[in-house]
């Protein structure tokens, strides 16, 4: 039998949650098939992460370098469009796995939809109001196969074919087994010489580094912090922010890391923007966290970082005020709370669904 083909629609925004889910997926994939022929095709200006993970990428540009550059809407639509059916069609996949736009960023997969492959659907919660849009009602029919990234499939709300979906868990871009533990993880950081062990290290990390509100929460952050007297910030510079902010003392800005999951395990305690794949890997390292809610279209950080703070398993520091995020800073000073605090974030998040998915793949192939 053939080795099959599979080509991963990964279109990112300001964060890199659309690549790293499908990333994870893929090198499950590889693990268990590695014949498997993969390719991915992303707007991503981050898109070198693909390469380091062993994957070749079609690379078309983003909307925001469209804007920057001065490329027309109707140029970019033009071209957009043509790379996209042209790589699917000279590639020729089994399977066609699309995350969280399953028309497409501009409803360029449509028309694909209907070609000769399966399709499969990565479709995590969203937001009430986009979820239930005419679009991607009339959209999720084309799929073959809904691959729901959460315990439930109830978690996505009301499907017109739930028979399809299939649950597997959050999906991480990394094993338990490859985690580091404290000692390594600290060494793998590079922190600057002098830090004691009883010093407490956070990590900060407001996205992929597209977010205007990133230098905000990066200073209210690093006051949060600095207020503690025995504490240093590691501040995770996302692979799409264009220039590093300034490190005053007592902060460390960690630059081109991806991805952190394996390193977590450094951490005492971490103030983060409460998106999917940041809460979900928190979560599965057991870091204490205070939570952010930033405002998206589609994600729906707030509920999500609403139910983990009323399950004990988070903080919530909402809205984002200097007043707000030292106070919530300050109770992670406490050593009682992060315990209390890591042991329910790890039974939040057990175990890594990325295996079931490529295993639900491969059967479709």
């Amino acid at each position: 039998m053939a080795a099959p083909r599979i080509l991963f629609y990964a279109v990112n925004g300001l964060g890199l949650g659309h690549v790293t889910r499908l990333l994870a997926i893929a090198r499950a994939l590889r693990r268990q098939d590695p014949a498997a022929e993969i390719l991915f095709i992303t707007s991503s200006e981050a898109d070198g992460v693909i390469f380091r993970e062993g994957f070749a990428a079609v690379k078309l540009p983003s909307k925001t370098i469209r804007e920057t550059c001065g490329l027309k809407r109707s140029t970019y639509l033009k071209m957009a469009q043509s790379v996209t059916w042209s790589t699917i069609s000279s590639f020729d996949p089994d399977v066609l796995v699309v995350d969280t736009y399953p028309s497409g960023s501009f409803e360029e997969l449509i028309p694909v939809l209907r070609w000769r492959q399966k399709n499969i659907f990565v479709f995590r919660e969203q937001r009430r109001d986009t979820f239930q849009s005419e679009l991607l009602a009339a959209t999720l029919p084309l799929y073959d196969l809904l691959i729901i990234p959460h315990d439930s499939v109830e978690q996505v709300g009301e499907l017109p074919e739930p028979h399809k979906a299939r649950a597997v868990g959050p999906i991480l871009i990394r094993e338990r087994d490859e985690l580091l533990d404290r000692t390594r993880a600290r060494a793998a950081l590079g922190l600057p010489a002098g830090l004691t062990d009883d010093q407490l290290l956070f990590y900060g990390s407001f996205g992929g580094g597209g977010e205007p509100e990133t230098a905000r929460a990066f200073g209210l952050a690093t006051r949060a912090v600095r207020s503690l007297g025995n504490a240093h910030l590691v501040m995770g510079a996302g692979p799409l922010l264009r220039a590093l902010p300034e490190a005053p003392p007592g902060v460390t800005v960690l630059s081109g890391r991806y991805p952190m999951l394996d390193v977590l395990p450094a951490f005492d305690g971490a103030i983060a923007a409460a998106g999917y794949n940041t809460v979900h890997e928190l979560m599965f390292a057991g870091v204490a966290s205070t939570l952010i809610p930033f405002g998206r279209i589609l994600d729906a950080q707030e509920r999500r970082a609403r139910n983990l703070a009323a399950a004990g398993a988070c903080l919530l520091c909402e809205p984002l005020t200097e007043a707000g995020l030292t106070a919530t800073v300050g109770r992670m000073a406490d050593a009682e709370t992060r315990r209390g605090i890591s042991r329910r974030a790890l039974n939040m998040v057990q175990h890594n669904g990325a295996g079931a998915a490529a295993k639900a793949i491969l059967e479709l192939a």
